[in-house]
């Protein structure tokens, strides 16, 4: 820790001996750090120079290093330091000390020489000669100030060193003290303040180790942290602090601030703006203005800034510069919590006003500081704002919560929570601690399951008027989580009732009722109702905030682009990536991305046949069946598409298996996502040319969905019956709520339909229809589903060319048309009796598990034998898990 006694110990204040220079051979403090970016701006001093900083800052050190490398040049220096007695006066210490260098350095000087004699003696000395007066905040006395001014101005020889606290105010030209207005002429001044004083890190790192400690680069960016380049105080963390103490120890250099720093600015205008100033994060003009408002405080329209330099002067702001940018402050924070405890002991009331203003301004800053918010909120013990602040941004709380966070909801206590839903699932998080928290997505979408099953249950509570929209948004992923689509469906009605009826006055442009649309179209999807899905999702596109809200803006384009590649609208859904990727924050795009622009991209990258691009976007996607995220069932169908178009159906199915395996509840139910499943199943048994499977399939499904038209159609081509595929494709493109994707499906097997029955002229209508709808998109995705003869003949017959470009998408493709296969016509007994079969050793135990003779199973077995063409047991059932009319072969059969 840097001194402020003499050589003794002894505080080192008097007035010296007349003819003894007391202090001309002063010690500096083994532990003292020459700066010589210091030394040197003193050494320009002529004739006045003023050291102005509070304790801890070496400012006596300092003043003792620069006296000694005068006093090595053969300059005299006379010291003398405040407090005075009140016998003799500044003036006669003065006198004093400085009649006894002039003598020590041979000079002639009167006893008690007047200002005149004593400049005299100085200006017949051969060198300047230094004065040093340290504490000179007690140099007040009228009679003493205006002597040393009058010694001041009469000589030219005289150098003299002003040390002083934060007693006297600061002038726009630099620090200022009594002296220099009672002088009668102007002074030229050099002025060094705490802002000059205070360490820089280089500094700070070699004055530890002359104080006993080896600090490494993290120790050091903490100690600035708190700090920052405050000798004093770091001293105290570092003496305070053990080797194996992960956190610096800040208890003593609290104490020290709040016992010694405080007191000696006192109770004064400059402590009072000091407080108010600390309680913002972040300390701007603008933050400075609303406190100083907010405490009533008049000032001109240059207060601002005037008020940040004062504050830097004295050490308790610190400047950032940066260059072509303006400059930026902060208080360190460990000062910061001394002056803000301090504001709240002396006054609570304008401690919490302050709070809750900076607290709302921090929600309405663009972009905001929701992290703030809380902290400030929590300071004024205001929960409603506490509670705005979770439903507001609460997902990004979760995501990016640091121990400020935490310790504002931990605390809560439990009258507060009982009176709302989300500061007693906020308090929850907040007690789980950094070792408890999952991946930031699966712990949100948790969380949203909890609130929305209180939501559902009637036990939802508020206490803002947002706070509604929050509980509708949380019911709808409960709900489909249940599986309850048809629930999440009126929630979704009955909350934009509400939401109409509400207004702006009830919180329709908050953060929160953009993200209940955004869920609403999310819930729409999962129904089949693609108009909801978009709508919803695009109105809190529109809605958000950009600043406010980059996430819900991100998420919302991301999922109206999947819609439109769902629906085969590809230049639409490309248009939303692009607003997709503008309104991502790159923040939160690492903690927690939504996964919906990404599916996005991924089914445009299949449709262009685009493999890179497919590839990256499915490299950032996983399949987590049992979240509650509804994209998972799309990233399915991304996967298999890209499994299908580039030769790797086995991997498709075997991970589709795996999905069905998990018992989604989504899978039980008849719905969207028991349709998707089913269309992915036929696509990757066709592309495996298992053509009994797909009959199936087909059979066990509605054979009216509009999810079996194309598989079915194709299913038609690739086992043989053309004029069925014809029909099928027809009837299927007729449909009202057929989407763009599988009419251009259906138009290209309508093509390859009539072309295989003999209909040139259909097939080239056909093939330019489905040309010309997929060329609007940039879609080559239907094309790749034709056999190589085929689409070539139709190129031929249409005269409609692909490019080069197209060509070599096409080329990428692996083998998508497996051979034309034939179907065995075993009628369902048999069937059963193959199956059996396959399960049992003889014919006995297959007739006994029919309960009828062996005999009758023999001559069923025979009837399969000449239908499969085989001729014994084994190569039937070899013959049928070929031909797919039975499952996968098991291994070691």
């Amino acid at each position: 820790m840097t001194t402020e006694e003499g050589p003794s110990g002894e505080t080192g204040r008097g007035r010296g001996t007349v003819g003894t220079p007391a202090w001309a051979s002063r010690q500096l403090p083994v532990s003292a750090v020459a700066r010589s970016r210091l030394l040197d701006r003193l050494d320009r001093l002529d004739p006045v120079a003023v050291v102005r900083a509070v304790h801890g800052f070496g400012r006596t050190v300092l003043a003792e290093q620069w006296a000694a490398r005068q006093r090595s040049t053969g300059r005299p220096v006379a010291w003398t330091a405040g407090p005075w007695p009140a016998d003799g006066g500044a003036w006669v210490a003065v006198r004093d000390a400085l009649t006894a260098a002039l003598r020590a350095a041979g000079g002639d000087v009167p006893d008690a020489p007047g200002p005149a004699e004593l400049a005299a003696a100085v200006d017949a000395t051969a060198s300047p000669v230094v004065l040093v007066v340290d504490e000179a905040d007690h140099l007040d006395a009228p009679a003493d100030l205006q002597a040393v001014a009058d010694l001041l101005t009469a000589s030219h020889g005289l150098r003299l060193l002003l040390v002083t606290g934060a007693r006297y105010p600061l002038r726009p030209s630099g620090a200022w003290h009594p002296v220099l207005e009672a002088a009668r002429r102007p002074l030229s001044v050099v002025t060094l303040t705490a802002r000059d004083l205070a360490f820089t890190p280089d500094e700070l790192r070699a004055a530890a180790a002359t104080w006993g400690h080896l600090v490494d680069d993290t120790r050091l960016r903490r100690l600035v942290d708190l700090v920052d380049g405050w000798p004093a105080l770091a001293r105290a963390v570092l003496d305070d602090t053990r080797p194996g103490d992960t956190q610096p120890a800040t208890s003593a250099a609290f104490a020290y601030a709040r016992d010694v720093m405080l007191p000696e600015i006192g109770d004064t205008a400059l402590l009072h703006t000091a407080m108010l100033v600390a309680t913002a994060a972040d300390q701007t003009p603008a933050t400075v203005r609303l406190v100083l408002d907010t405490a009533g405080q008049a000032r001109s329209a240059a207060d601002e800034l005037d008020v940040l330099l004062r504050l830097e002067a004295v050490g308790m702001l610190v400047r950032h510069r940066s260059d072509g940018g303006p400059s930026r402050w902060h208080v360190p924070g460990l000062l910061r919590e001394v002056l803000t405890r301090e504001l709240e002991r002396r006054d609570p009331e304008m401690s919490a006003r302050v709070h809750r203003a900076l607290a709302r301004a921090a929600l309405t800053a663009h972009p905001p500081d929701p992290a703030a918010a809380v902290e400030h909120a929590a300071r004024a013990h205001d929960w409603t704002l506490l509670e705005t602040c979770w439903v507001d941004f609460g997902t990004y709380l979760v995501a990016t919560a640091g121990a400020a966070v935490d310790a504002a909801y931990a605390p809560l206590p439990d009258a507060v929570t009982e009176t709302s839903t989300v500061l007693a699932l906020a308090r929850a998080v907040a007690r789980r601690g950094e070792d408890e928290r999952d991946d930031p997505r699966a712990l949100v979408l948790r969380l949203m399951i909890e609130l929305g099953t209180l939501a559902l249950d009637g036990a939802w509570r508020s206490r803002t008027p947002a706070g509604r929209w929050t509980g509708a948004a949380a019911a709808l992923v409960a709900a489909r989580a249940r599986g309850d689509i048809p629930r999440a469906m009126v929630v979704v009605r009955d909350t934009e009732v509400a939401a109409a009826r509400a207004g702006v006055a009830g919180g329709t442009s908050t953060r929160a009722y953009w993200w209940f649309l955004l869920q609403g179209g999310r819930t729409a999807l999962l129904d089949g109702d693609l108009g909801t899905a978009l709508e919803l999702p695009m109105r809190a596109y529109e809605l958000a905030d950009p600043s406010r809200a980059p996430d819900v803006r991100a998420a919302a384009a991301g999922h109206v682009a999947l819609v439109h590649a769902l629906d085969g609208v590809l230049s639409d859904a490309e248009r939303w990536l692009v607003r997709h990727a503008e309104a991502l924050d790159p923040d939160w795009e690492n903690r927690l991305r939504d996964s919906a622009g990404d599916v996005a991209e991924a089914m445009v990258a299949t449709d262009h046949l685009d493999l890179p691009a497919a590839d990256a976007a499915l490299s950032r996607l996983t399949l987590a069946v049992h979240s509650p995220d509804v994209t998972w069932p799309f990233v399915m169908r991304a996967r298999v598409r890209r499994a299908v178009l580039f030769g790797d159906p086995e991997t498709g199915l075997a991970e589709l298996e795996q999905i069905e395996r998990t018992q989604h509840v989504w899978l039980a139910q008849a719905g969207l996502v028991q349709r998707v499943v089913a269309r992915l199943r036929a696509e990757l048994l066709l592309a495996l040319g298992e053509y009994h499977r797909v009959a199936d399939l087909l059979v066990g499904q509605d054979p009216t969905g509009l999810w079996s038209d194309v598989p079915r159609a194709r299913w038609h081509l690739l086992t043989g019956d053309p004029h069925a595929a014809l029909r099928t494709a027809v009837l299927g493109g007729r449909r009202r709520r057929v989407n763009l994707a599988d009419r251009t499906d259906l138009l290209v097997l309508e093509a390859w339909a009539a072309l295989e029955s003999g209909q040139p002229a259909l097939a080239v209508r056909a093939f330019r229809a489905a040309r010309r709808v997929a060329g609007e998109q940039g879609a080559l995705r239907s094309f790749a589903h034709l056999p190589g003869s085929v689409r070539d003949a139709l190129v031929l017959e249409s005269g409609m060319p692909f490019d080069d470009h197209e060509l070599a998408r096409l080329a990428t493709t692996g083998q998508v048309v497996p051979a034309v296969g034939r179907l065995v016509p075993l009628t369902p007994r048999e069937r059963t009796v193959l199956t059996l079969l396959d399960e049992h050793g003889t014919t006995r135990e297959v007739a006994d598990a029919l309960t009828v003779s062996v005999n009758t199973v023999r001559k069923q077995v025979l009837s399969i034998y000449a239908k499969l063409g085989v001729h014994d047991r084994e190569a039937a059932l070899r013959r049928a898990h070929e031909l797919g009319v039975l499952g996968p072969e098991r291994p070691g059969r």
